[in-house]
């Protein structure tokens, strides 16, 4: 059964950036992104989720720019998962280019499909302390770091980077639209899925392991059959709320 609850599509963004000279340290406009992942969710027919990854990189010269692929990337009009600050990122590396060519990238710098998954939490948390505190492993790499390995003729190492922000953000955005909603849709129909795919892409993406390793993936699996069970209550009538994971229950 398709969910009521959660949007049919939605994607999630996670960037890599070098620093840029001479401008202030620490703010927006001393980040240049070099490299984006993009996670895509769609709904099927019987109400479960496909998961699409795709990463992109800072293109070679007489190629389209990053700002270009990612605009690319993204469907237009869609919940999109990215921080307010990387999409302010973004959207400065689109306009300095003067390409004209990013509507997708002008919305969302607009506010009309950004969720900021940290923000869904309060204002003013730091986004690694937050993962931390929920058990996400955030590989938050330093602008610094990245310029260190950032070379466009061998971009896995960036792209990793990129990717497991994004993966980050989703899970990090399934924690709170599951709370805030008050049914566990988000949790799991956004988890299981996610960690199919990737354990797909596991050996040649290395720098997963710890998110396939940590604590949301583990609850998701050991409840998955707990939550099938509770759907099929729910579509046939059961107006029975979702128990906690502490109410009777035991998880790895």
């Amino acid at each position: 059964m398709k969910s009521q609850i959660l949007p049919p599509v939605i994607q999630a963004v996670g960037i890599a950036c070098v620093p840029v000279d001479d401008m202030p340290p620490g703010t927006t406009l001393a980040r240049k992104p070099v490299a984006a992942a993009i996670v895509t969710l769609v709904e099927r027919d019987d109400g479960h989720r496909d998961v699409a990854i795709n990463c992109v990189t800072d293109a070679r010269d007489m190629e389209f720019p990053l700002p270009v692929l990612v605009n690319d990337a993204l469907i237009a009009g869609v919940p999109i998962i990215i921080t307010e600050a990387d999409c302010d990122v973004l959207a400065i590396d689109a306009t300095s280019r003067r390409f004209f060519s990013e509507p997708t990238i002008g919305v969302l710098a607009k506010g009309q499909t950004l969720i900021d998954p940290v923000a869904m939490f309060g204002a003013g948390h730091d986004e690694a302390a937050l993962c931390r505190r929920l058990g996400i492993p955030a590989n938050l790499v330093l602008d610094s770091d990245v310029a260190r390995y950032w070379n466009r003729d061998a971009p896995l190492a960036v792209e990793d980077v990129a990717l497991a922000a994004a993966v980050s953000r989703v899970i990090l955005w399934a924690h709170g639209a599951s709370f805030l909603r008050g049914f566990p849709d988000a949790f799991f129909e956004t988890l299981l899925p996610l960690r199919l795919r990737l354990l797909d892409i596991e050996i040649e993406r290395p720098g997963l392991k710890p998110l396939l390793a940590s604590r949301p993936f583990h609850r998701a699996a050991s409840f998955a059959s707990y939550y099938r069970d509770y759907c099929v209550r729910r579509d046939a009538g059961d107006e029975s709320r979702w128990l906690t994971f502490e109410d009777g229950q035991s998880y790895v």
